[in-house]
């Protein structure tokens, strides 16, 4: 990927991402391959994770939408874990979207 594609991508996907952890030296390196996948993967928007957390987290939703079946499961069988992980998932749940965002771009860009 060359460094002009880097950039687009990085201004369009900042916000998917914690700041301190994209490869950017590994995103320069792909094979057209890799790159083609890069572009073709969809990436987790925090604040619409955040959305759904806050009016649909007590059925677990935010937890699906960003792949977390068994954490989803729990909060759908127990009722937003019974009150109590529900709220708590506002604070906690953009940082977790970020975090599942940058496992599939290291899941990309991994060496072989």
């Amino acid at each position: 990927m060359e460094a002009e594609k880097v950039d687009k991508f990085l201004l369009a996907n900042e916000s998917k991402f914690p700041d301190y952890e994209i490869p950017i030296h590994r995103l320069l390196d792909l094979s057209p391959e890799k790159e083609t996948l890069l572009e073709q993967t969809h990436f987790n928007s925090p604040v619409k994770i955040l959305l759904a957390s806050i009016f649909l987290g007590m059925f677990g939703v935010d937890r699906f939408l960003i792949g977390d079946w068994g954490k989803g499961l729990c909060k759908l069988f127990t009722g937003g874990g019974f009150g109590i992980w529900y709220p708590i998932d506002w604070f906690l749940i953009m940082k977790t979207t970020k975090r599942k965002n940058m496992g599939r771009l290291e899941g990309i860009v991994k060496k072989q």
